[in-house]
């Protein structure tokens, strides 16, 4: 049974987002959504986490990231993405990177970490 724990994943490829999605389901109430611009629409305090894919069809993960940030929106964030993020130069990392592919059990351990980190430091 799902906690309370709410995720906004932003993936735009249907069959990866589904597959994230039944990954974390039994543990977390996952709400999907496929750009950018739908993530800073549906955001809200609510959301425990924000998972997103860097290179989505209208916005990177780091401008949607941003945007969020500036409307008040401090969740920690989860990129992904199949772009090795040694050679994405940004100074302000998010919380965790995952680099696709990957398997269920990272995805659940780095969402368990980081969620764990951001209860320890609120």
């Amino acid at each position: 049974m799902p906690t309370d724990t709410t995720i906004l994943l932003v993936e735009d490829n249907d069959d990866l987002a589904d597959l994230y999605r039944h990954y974390l389901a039994d543990t977390y109430q996952v709400s999907v959504v496929q750009t950018g611009r739908e993530a800073i629409n549906q955001a809200s305090p609510t959301f425990d986490l924000l998972i997103i894919d860097y290179k989505l069809p209208d916005l990177s993960g780091y401008e949607v990231r941003n945007r969020l940030r500036t409307n008040g929106l401090t969740m920690p964030v989860v990129m992904i993405s199949g772009t090795d993020p040694g050679l994405i130069s940004h100074d302000d990392a998010p919380a965790a990177w995952l680099t696709k592919p990957f398997y269920k059990e990272k995805l659940e351990q780095t969402v368990q970490s980081v969620l764990s980190t951001t209860e320890s430091n609120p």
